[in-house]
């Protein structure tokens, strides 16, 4: 028997081997195959072997103890599963020989976890689930998961919708009391209802926003922007302000509109339609015949919209081939025209992309894609609520608001940046790009190059994401010291909030904004409605691509390229699927300056025109694999 002695020296020799140990915490990431790599706090990537895998869930964070082989590399083993963040998810069912499983829709997830026979309810193959977890399988790899929802079969009519609104957690009802009382402000608004205001979207648009007018004047024209004011009917912290907050903004589902706001509201009481009284709040500036801005005031007011126009049929009177009774177009267009020259001299144009609008069917799959070009009515619209949101971040500097903002070039991409100038644009090579004007500048060069390559495509790919900040930083996408947006209120509740902040500038009152904490849970809701509608498009457009042969040919632009491959969008639909690297016969060498693949035979970079056709599609998992013909 150990002396007391033998057992504090066997223990110290213990703590002694631990501590030797190269031990680290870290988060579990999948692979598109068997095994998978923890990322430890470090910075390192541990592979993890296939039958480790087995044993935890991407997203899980583990302890491990690392090796290392004989030619340097680390493999993980599993020391303790620290958390497992994984609770509830969508999936589909799958049966293979005598199990039960759901196939996870979760991203780099690949492996079925088992159903228990007292969880089947019934189910039957391919069928849609909302399942959670039950068993963990890090203690013996194997998991169990229970069924809390059967949301339907492939062929039930809209269980895309459905199961899209699960699996993003989409808030389907709206609590109690979530009706509107009386304007809040009617008795200090302006009363401007004698102005012949008009409002410009699609013809089946139900909740409009805004609503414009101008007039010509000497040094230019008078241009006001009336916007709908959800804000003077809706308190704070009330029961519809958090629904709406917990929204965040309406998402767009083909066939399904999830609103921010209910529909009696955003449809109805608030909506500027035309020939009714409504609030709005209104934006009046100085639009001189150089497209410079100035005079810019805000008011609370009264308006009554004379006409719901159509973007084709404005641009159809724009071009005479409509004549349209509103006198305002005219100066509406004039003054647009000027705004326009003067962002494209000064600022920065985003380029334009064609939108592509889904026909759908009684069954609510996609019958028919077409593509709609933007035109000269869109353009208009979209410079008069340039120049009110322009506006609004200038008038409000000295204010609390909030601000959109666009941090530019990705600092981790400045010397791929400046190896492409070093050839193309040299001049710029050695610019601070953090500096606004210095990236303007690299923008409008870029365009004037004569560069074989598509200098303006390669930067966007190395840009930063928008978002929103409580200061006025520049928004470098635009060229902008300083940008906000209160225009689209009914639809964006960062617009709503910077609605509040116009009011309390004018009249002089205290306002409380979200903390950093809660805006960049705003915005994360933001994102993930976003994910939701382009999960469903993707959904419906592989299933419409399905009908076609594999050989069916398709031209298709080349949109983003990286080591493996390229991502590329066909011309007519829009719809975007991958060419893997290796299905090409040459090996091919990636340029991550210039974004490229090439050899000594064939190069492919951005905005190159190719022809495709289909290898591999899952329109569940939203797998599309192309091959070049």
């Amino acid at each position: 028997m150990l002396d007391k002695n033998a057992l504090q020296q066997l223990n110290q020799l213990k703590s002694k081997i631990i501590e030797s140990k190269d031990q680290g915490e870290g988060e579990v990431r999948g692979s598109q195959r068997r095994f998978g790599f923890v990322r430890l706090d470090d910075g390192r990537d541990v592979f993890l072997a296939p039958d480790d895998m087995q044993r935890v869930f991407p997203g899980d964070r583990v302890k491990i103890t690392v090796h290392t082989d004989d030619k340097g590399k680390f493999k993980a083993e599993l020391e303790k599963l620290l958390d497992s963040p994984l609770d509830c998810f969508t999936g589909r069912y799958v049966v293979r020989g005598q199990g039960h499983f759901v196939e996870p829709d979760l991203p780099r997830f690949n492996k079925l976890l088992f159903i228990p026979p007292s969880q089947r309810k019934k189910c039957s193959e391919g069928d849609f689930l909302y399942c959670q977890v039950a068993q963990h399988p890090f203690r013996d790899g194997k998991s169990q998961v229970k069924v809390l929802e059967n949301i339907g079969k492939p062929s039930d009519v809209g269980v895309e919708g459905k199961y899209i609104q699960r699996k993003f957690k989409l808030p389907r009802d709206w609590p109690n009391n979530c009706s509107i009382g009386e304007d809040s402000r009617a008795e200090v608004r302006k009363d401007l209802r004698d102005t012949p205001f008009i409002t410009i979207d699609s013809a089946e648009t139900r909740d409009i926003d805004d609503a414009l007018w101008a007039e010509a004047n000497e040094n230019g024209w008078q241009l006001n922007v009336a916007v709908a004011d959800p804000s003077a009917f809706i308190s704070p912290d009330s029961p519809l302000d958090l629904a709406a907050k917990q929204r965040a903004n309406t998402v767009y589902l083909p066939g399904f509109t999830q609103t921010m706001l209910p529909n009696p509201i955003s449809q109805g009481s608030c909506s500027l339609m035309a020939n009714e009284d409504r609030a709005a709040i209104v934006c009046s500036v100085q639009v001189s015949h150089q497209g410079e801005i100035s005079d810019i005031e805000f008011s609370e007011a009264l308006i009554r919209s004379r006409a719901k126009l159509n973007y084709n049929d404005v641009h159809a009177h724009i071009h005479k081939t409509v004549d349209l009774e509103q006198a305002c177009l005219s100066d509406l267009y004039a003054a647009s025209q000027a705004l326009r020259n003067y962002r494209s001299e000064h600022h920065i144009m985003m380029p334009e992309q064609a939108d592509f609008h889904f026909k759908l069917n009684e069954q609510r799959k996609i019958e028919s894609i077409s593509k709609v070009e933007r035109n000269d009515a869109h353009r208009l619209v979209e410079e008069c609520m340039l120049a009110a949101n322009r506006s609004a971040a200038v008038w409000l500097a000295d204010s609390p608001s909030l601000y959109v903002c666009h941090a530019g070039l990705r600092e981790d991409r400045y010397e791929n940046i400046r190896a492409v100038l070093r050839k193309e644009i040299p001049d710029l090579a050695d610019s601070d790009f953090g500096q606004l004007p210095n990236y303007i500048a690299l923008i409008k060069a870029s365009e004037k190059s004569e560069s074989s390559l598509p200098l303006r495509s390669i930067f966007a790919r190395m840009l930063q994401p928008g978002n929103i900040s409580s200061s006025p930083l520049p928004h470098f996408g635009l060229g902008l010291e300083s940008y906000t947006t209160f225009t689209s209120p009914l639809r964006k509740y960062s617009d709503l909030l910077v609605q509040r902040c116009i009011r309390a500038k004018l009249n002089n009152e205290e306002l409380s904004l979200p903390d950093e904490e809660e805006l960049a849970a705003l915005q994360e809701r933001i994102r993930n409605g976003r994910q939701a509608s382009k999960q469903m498009e993707q959904w419906l457009q592989y299933q419409y691509l399905a009908q076609n042969t594999s050989d069916t040919v398709y031209d298709a632009r080349i949109a983003h390229v990286n080591g493996g491959g390229f991502t590329v969008e066909l011309l007519e639909t829009g719809i975007s699927g991958f060419v893997e690297a290796r299905t090409i016969p040459e090996k091919l060498s990636f340029d991550a300056d210039a974004l490229r693949l090439f050899n000594d035979k064939q190069s492919f970079q951005l905005d190159q025109l190719v022809k495709v056709k289909t290898s591999e599609l899952d329109d569940f998992q939203r797998k599309l694999m192309f091959l070049l013909v």
